[in-house]
């Protein structure tokens, strides 16, 4: 089973036509070259991926969290069981 960091990743690479390795647990979406939009479609899909809904107050500040701060808010979202790194 894919880890909750893999999941983020993949659809990041594939969203944005990214090469995985270069999306890191520090990696920033600003260094990602991702901008406001991308956050909200990056969120959407999250939401997608995960069947959990991010509150809309979680979304602000995301732009310059690590893609590791993003995957610790969905491990609060989502079951247990439901291995994080």
């Amino acid at each position: 089973m894919a880890t909750i960091f893999e999941r983020v990743q993949t659809i990041a690479a594939k969203k944005y036509s990214l090469d995985p390795a270069t999306i890191t647990p520090e990696s920033t979406l600003e260094s990602l070259g991702l901008d406001s939009l991308d956050l909200i479609e990056l969120l959407f899909d999250v939401e997608d991926e995960f069947q959990i809904r991010v509150p809309q107050e979680g979304g602000s500040g995301l732009k310059t969290a690590t893609i590791a701060d993003i995957v610790e808010s969905i491990r609060k979202l989502v079951p247990e069981e439901m291995p994080a790194t």
